[in-house]
């Protein structure tokens, strides 16, 4: 018998997904070295990556209103590719490996931010804050979203509220500048690196068969979550640099701890907290999403399918969340957040330059397929806005360290090995 997720989410439910994957641990850590690159002009790097991050949530948008299916990326490429069998397949491997490094990434972030108040071995916290995310996965997705939305309305009101008290005590008037031609330099770098704050809106597609109403709920919550972080982090740059000037904010390693003490001592202490609360949400929902995208794979028959078993009153996928949270604890071996994060990072724009593509080639190939939500302009059959997608990715990917892609090179040719003894044996 064919296995099925119980449908239980609301758009409102999905939104809170969304924004509290993309807020996560990012804002929180790479505002700092993002200053250093682009200064008082760093909100025009801000509004570029937000802009790259709105036209990959358009492609989403309009797979997932087609394809309302657990293991977005996978079912999309598989659609448009079908005769291609490893690209959809090495998408699905890519988005697991993504979830589980940023998994690892956050857990690795959350124990240090607890360190501030108690010394804690830095790889047993991140190991228990993995297990307890993972108890929750298995628990069920109600109880896994609502422990998430607790979280995300920490994590965001701690930025609201350096956001209000930065403006007020701060020097809001000549916070940001405009840019400079000298400036372009380091504006197109930062953005290469502020585009990561943003990853993590894909996430909402892998919860379409657990959405009440996914045709329409689904792009709905991929654009709003985009939209409302975009003017979330840009009212946050415009505060902290109220308070603190770039130089300063680049060389803490904790940026929004620092500029909440450049405000008030105690607003620091807070936001030290909120981070926690907002690395925590991120591994959560990266564990809770992709074990679905597992699933996804593992029902098809492109995984085994021992990851598509499921708790018969919960509907949860277990074996799956086991496998990813095993995989998330071999990452943290690793122990470099900033490795992990880019082997993340360069996984992830891979993937979206195939979802991309199969938006053009699902328009040229099923031209009269029902598309609840299309994305905006395009001449003749050819959509406008995913090539010029493709092309912002691929420049995004040549900013990365060598050993970033040796490692990702040698995860890919698993996913192959894996791929071929799977199809060997069946």
């Amino acid at each position: 018998m064919t296995q099925a997720l119980a449908p239980t989410l609301s758009l409102t439910q999905l939104v809170f997904y969304g924004v509290g994957t993309i807020v996560g641990a990012g804002i929180y850590t790479i505002i700092g070295s993002a200053a250093g690159l682009a200064g008082t002009a760093l909100w025009v790097s801000m509004l570029f990556a937000g802009a790259a991050a709105f036209l990959t949530a358009l492609s989403y948008a309009e797979l997932i209103s087609m394809l309302p299916k657990a293991g977005a990326e996978y079912q999309f490429l598989k659609a448009a590719f079908p005769k291609a069998p490893l690209v959809s397949f090495l998408a699905g491997f890519l988005i697991a490996l993504n979830a589980a490094a940023t998994s690892a990434t956050v857990s690795l972030a959350f124990a240090g931010y607890l360190r501030v108040f108690l010394e804690v071995p830095a790889p047993l916290t991140a190991f228990a804050l993995l297990t307890i995310c993972t108890t929750l996965n298995i628990a069920g997705l109600r109880q896994a979203t609502w422990a998430s939305i607790g979280m995300i309305i920490v994590e965001v009101g701690g930025l609201l509220l350096l956001i209000v008290m930065g403006l007020y005590k701060g020097d809001a008037a000549d916070a940001i500048t405009l840019p400079s031609f000298g400036d372009t330099p380091g504006i197109f770098a930062a953005t290469a690196l502020v585009f990561f704050v943003y990853i993590g809106f894909e996430d909402v597609a892998n919860l379409s068969e657990e959405s009440i109403n996914p045709r329409r709920d689904v792009p709905r919550a991929l654009l709003w979550s985009v939209a409302v972080t975009s003017l979330v982090y840009m009212l946050v740059v415009w505060a902290v640099f109220s308070v603190l000037g770039p130089d300063e904010l680049a060389k803490s390693d904790s940026p929004l701890t620092t500029a909440g003490r450049a405000v008030a001592p105690w607003l620091g202490q807070t936001l030290a907290v909120t981070a926690m609360f907002a690395t925590a949400s991120t591994a959560l929902i990266s564990l809770v999403s992709i074990s679905r995208l597992l699933f996804g794979m593992a029902r098809d028959g492109d995984m085994p399918a021992a990851l598509a078993k499921t708790l018969s009153q919960r509907k949860t996928p277990w074996v799956a969340a086991l496998v990813l949270y095993s995989a998330a604890g071999v990452l943290l071996l690793l122990g470099e957040v900033k490795i992990i994060a880019s082997i993340s990072a360069l996984g992830i724009l891979l993937v979206f330059v195939g979802v991309h593509s199969a938006v053009i080639v699902l328009r040229f190939k099923e031209p009269d397929r029902e598309r609840p939500f299309r994305g905006p302009l395009h001449m003749g059959r050819l959509p406008l806005l995913p090539p010029l997608g493709i092309v912002i990715c691929l420049a995004l990917m040549t900013q990365f360290e060598p050993i970033v892609y040796a490692v990702t090179g040698g995860a890919v040719l698993f996913g192959v090995v894996v791929y071929g003894v799977r199809r060997l044996r069946s």
